[in-house]
Protein backbone atom coordinates (compact mmCIF):
# COMPACT_ATOMS: atom_id res chain seq x y z
CA UNK A 1 0.00 0.00 0.00
CA UNK A 2 2.80 2.41 0.95
CA UNK A 3 4.63 1.59 -2.27
CA UNK A 4 1.50 2.33 -4.30
CA UNK A 5 0.94 5.68 -2.56
CA UNK A 6 4.57 6.71 -3.06
CA UNK A 7 4.48 5.68 -6.72
CA UNK A 8 1.23 7.62 -7.16
CA UNK A 9 2.66 10.73 -5.51
CA UNK A 10 6.02 10.77 -7.25
CA UNK A 11 4.76 9.83 -10.66
CA UNK A 12 1.53 11.82 -10.59
CA UNK A 13 0.73 15.13 -12.09
CA UNK A 14 0.87 18.24 -9.81
CA UNK A 15 -2.95 18.45 -9.67
CA UNK A 16 -3.21 14.91 -8.29
CA UNK A 17 -0.45 15.63 -5.73
CA UNK A 18 -2.36 18.67 -4.52
CA UNK A 19 -5.61 16.70 -4.36
CA UNK A 20 -3.98 13.94 -2.29
CA UNK A 21 -2.43 16.55 0.01
CA UNK A 22 -5.77 18.33 0.55
CA UNK A 23 -7.59 15.05 1.21
CA UNK A 24 -4.88 14.00 3.66
CA UNK A 25 -5.12 17.27 5.56
CA UNK A 26 -8.91 17.00 5.71
CA UNK A 27 -8.66 13.48 7.14
CA UNK A 28 -6.20 14.61 9.80
CA UNK A 29 -8.15 17.71 10.78
CA UNK A 30 -11.45 15.84 11.04
CA UNK A 31 -10.08 13.06 13.22
CA UNK A 32 -11.24 13.04 16.87
CA UNK A 33 -7.72 13.86 18.09
CA UNK A 34 -7.78 17.22 16.30
CA UNK A 35 -11.47 18.06 16.41
CA UNK A 36 -11.64 19.56 19.92
CA UNK A 37 -11.14 23.28 20.28
CA UNK A 38 -8.09 24.25 22.27
CA UNK A 39 -8.84 26.36 25.28
CA UNK A 40 -7.15 29.74 25.43
CA UNK A 41 -5.85 31.49 28.50
CA UNK A 42 -4.29 34.80 29.42
CA UNK A 43 -2.23 35.54 32.52
CA UNK A 44 -2.62 39.04 33.92
CA UNK A 45 -0.22 40.09 36.64
CA UNK A 46 -1.15 42.29 39.58
CA UNK A 47 1.51 44.79 38.44
CA UNK A 48 -0.15 45.14 35.03
CA UNK A 49 -3.51 45.96 36.59
CA UNK A 50 -1.93 48.36 39.07
CA UNK A 51 -0.20 50.24 36.23
CA UNK A 52 -3.58 50.68 34.54
CA UNK A 53 -5.18 51.87 37.78
CA UNK A 54 -2.38 54.44 38.18
CA UNK A 55 -3.55 56.01 34.90
CA UNK A 56 -7.07 56.52 36.34
CA UNK A 57 -6.09 57.96 39.72
CA UNK A 58 -5.89 60.35 41.52
CA UNK A 59 -9.50 61.49 41.37
CA UNK A 60 -10.52 64.75 43.04
CA UNK A 61 -14.04 65.26 44.41
CA UNK A 62 -15.61 68.24 46.12
CA UNK A 63 -18.67 68.07 48.31
CA UNK A 64 -20.23 70.31 50.96
CA UNK A 65 -17.18 72.57 51.30
CA UNK A 66 -14.70 69.72 51.55
CA UNK A 67 -12.31 68.39 48.98
CA UNK A 68 -11.25 64.73 48.81
CA UNK A 69 -8.58 63.09 46.69
CA UNK A 70 -8.76 59.38 45.97
CA UNK A 71 -5.31 58.03 45.05
CA UNK A 72 -2.88 55.11 45.13
CA UNK A 73 -5.42 52.61 43.81
CA UNK A 74 -4.06 49.07 43.76
CA UNK A 75 -5.54 45.62 43.60
CA UNK A 76 -4.61 42.84 45.97
CA UNK A 77 -5.03 39.27 44.87
CA UNK A 78 -5.76 37.11 47.91
CA UNK A 79 -5.16 33.43 47.23
CA UNK A 80 -6.41 32.34 50.65
CA UNK A 81 -9.98 33.57 50.22
CA UNK A 82 -9.75 33.54 46.38
CA UNK A 83 -10.69 37.20 46.02
CA UNK A 84 -9.57 40.39 44.37
CA UNK A 85 -9.74 43.55 46.45
CA UNK A 86 -9.18 47.18 45.56
CA UNK A 87 -7.28 49.42 47.96
CA UNK A 88 -6.96 53.19 47.74
CA UNK A 89 -6.07 56.18 49.86
CA UNK A 90 -8.42 59.08 50.47
CA UNK A 91 -7.24 62.47 51.67
CA UNK A 92 -9.84 65.05 52.66
CA UNK A 93 -9.34 68.61 53.80
CA UNK A 94 -11.47 71.52 54.81
CA UNK A 95 -9.91 74.77 56.05
CA UNK A 96 -7.02 73.66 58.29
CA UNK A 97 -8.39 70.18 58.95
CA UNK A 98 -7.09 67.04 57.25
CA UNK A 99 -8.06 63.36 57.14
CA UNK A 100 -6.18 60.49 55.49
CA UNK A 101 -7.55 56.96 55.35
CA UNK A 102 -6.93 53.64 53.61
CA UNK A 103 -9.96 51.97 52.12
CA UNK A 104 -10.36 48.42 50.87
CA UNK A 105 -13.20 47.35 48.60
CA UNK A 106 -14.54 44.04 47.48
CA UNK A 107 -16.35 43.79 44.17
CA UNK A 108 -16.87 41.78 41.03
CA UNK A 109 -14.77 41.64 37.91
CA UNK A 110 -17.08 42.05 34.94
CA UNK A 111 -16.21 42.00 31.25
CA UNK A 112 -17.48 44.97 29.24
CA UNK A 113 -17.97 43.90 25.62
CA UNK A 114 -17.97 47.46 24.27
CA UNK A 115 -14.75 48.49 26.04
CA UNK A 116 -13.16 45.03 25.65
CA UNK A 117 -12.09 45.51 29.26
CA UNK A 118 -12.53 43.96 32.65
CA UNK A 119 -14.11 46.35 35.15
CA UNK A 120 -14.27 46.23 38.93
CA UNK A 121 -17.94 46.76 39.74
CA UNK A 122 -20.44 46.57 42.61
CA UNK A 123 -17.94 47.99 45.08
CA UNK A 124 -18.54 47.24 48.73
CA UNK A 125 -16.45 48.94 51.38
CA UNK A 126 -14.60 46.19 53.22
CA UNK A 127 -12.51 48.38 55.52
CA UNK A 128 -11.92 52.06 56.25
CA UNK A 129 -8.83 52.70 58.37
CA UNK A 130 -8.08 56.29 59.41
CA UNK A 131 -4.35 56.99 59.36
CA UNK A 132 -4.36 60.72 60.15
CA UNK A 133 -7.20 62.88 61.49
CA UNK A 134 -7.00 66.55 62.51
CA UNK A 135 -10.76 67.21 62.25
CA UNK A 136 -12.55 68.25 65.43
CA UNK A 137 -15.25 65.78 64.45
CA UNK A 138 -14.41 63.59 61.46
CA UNK A 139 -17.66 61.62 61.51
CA UNK A 140 -19.47 63.90 58.99
CA UNK A 141 -16.58 63.90 56.48
CA UNK A 142 -16.17 60.12 56.77
CA UNK A 143 -19.89 59.68 56.11
CA UNK A 144 -19.72 61.98 53.07
CA UNK A 145 -16.70 60.12 51.69
CA UNK A 146 -18.37 56.74 52.08
CA UNK A 147 -21.57 58.00 50.39
CA UNK A 148 -19.63 59.51 47.49
CA UNK A 149 -17.94 56.17 46.84
CA UNK A 150 -21.26 54.51 46.17
CA UNK A 151 -22.09 57.08 43.49
CA UNK A 152 -18.71 57.94 41.97
CA UNK A 153 -16.79 54.70 41.53
CA UNK A 154 -19.07 52.53 39.46
CA UNK A 155 -16.75 51.53 36.60
CA UNK A 156 -13.08 51.15 37.41
CA UNK A 157 -11.23 49.65 34.46
CA UNK A 158 -8.81 46.98 35.64
CA UNK A 159 -7.33 46.31 32.21
CA UNK A 160 -8.15 46.32 28.53
CA UNK A 161 -7.93 42.82 27.08
CA UNK A 162 -6.88 44.04 23.62
CA UNK A 163 -3.98 46.03 25.11
CA UNK A 164 -2.65 42.88 26.76
CA UNK A 165 -3.25 40.36 23.98
CA UNK A 166 -4.83 41.14 20.61
CA UNK A 167 -5.42 37.42 20.00
CA UNK A 168 -7.40 36.81 23.19
CA UNK A 169 -11.12 36.06 22.70
CA UNK A 170 -13.27 39.20 22.81
CA UNK A 171 -15.70 37.87 25.39
CA UNK A 172 -15.92 37.13 29.07
CA UNK A 173 -13.64 34.35 30.27
CA UNK A 174 -15.33 31.08 31.18
CA UNK A 175 -13.20 30.81 34.29
CA UNK A 176 -10.84 33.02 36.28
CA UNK A 177 -8.21 31.34 38.42
CA UNK A 178 -6.65 33.31 41.24
CA UNK A 179 -3.03 32.58 42.07
CA UNK A 180 -0.21 34.45 43.77
CA UNK A 181 0.22 37.86 42.12
CA UNK A 182 -1.76 37.03 38.99
CA UNK A 183 -5.08 36.10 37.47
CA UNK A 184 -5.53 33.45 34.81
CA UNK A 185 -8.43 34.05 32.41
CA UNK A 186 -9.54 30.86 30.67
CA UNK A 187 -11.76 30.55 27.59
CA UNK A 188 -13.06 27.11 26.61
Amino acid sequence: MEKMVLTLLFGAKPVIKQLVLVLGLLCISSSPAFSHVESAFQLVKEKTINRNLALQFPVDKSFQGSKATFSDAKIHIDILDQSVKLQMTVSANSAEQRLTAKMVFTGKMQYDQFLESYLFEDLLLDSFKIEHDSYVSSLPIVKIIKQSLINDFEDIVLFNLTDINTLAPKRSADEIEISKGQLRFIWN
